[in-house]
């Protein structure tokens, strides 16, 4: 079963790009990762609700946390889970300029602007 990542720099996320994750997945059965980078406080409920409603599914919604650099937690991340197959990430701005995106293994696709506005 592949994958798809979640990767936030925060918690901040569109319910509607969750929703729409959601849909996906349940479609093409696939898990999801959520990936919190540099983050303490608890998810947001939004983003609790949605791991929850993926677990209820069956489609093993795990969510993790990192420090550091949002683009260093991806690629470590990645390199754990070699069955991500696309990448959702908060903003490129997080990503960190020392962090080549060509080191994701292909084929992996990668968006970014999910975070709430």
């Amino acid at each position: 079963m592949s994958r798809i990542l979640i990767a936030l720099h925060g918690h901040l996320v569109k319910r509607s790009v969750l929703n729409a994750v959601f849909e996906y997945c349940m479609k093409m059965k696939f898990k999801v990762n959520v990936l919190l980078v540099d983050d303490e406080d608890a998810p947001s409920p939004v983003l609790a609700d949605f791991v929850a409603r993926l677990k209820q599914a069956g489609l093993n919604g795990c969510l993790y946390r990192q420090a550091g650099c949002l683009g260093q937690a991806v690629l470590k991340h990645a390199s754990r889970h070699k069955d991500i197959r696309l990448i959702l990430v908060d903003s490129m701005k997080n990503w960190g300029s020392r962090v080549p995106l060509r080191a994701l293994s292909q084929p992996v696709g990668l968006f970014s602007g999910v975070v709430a506005s």
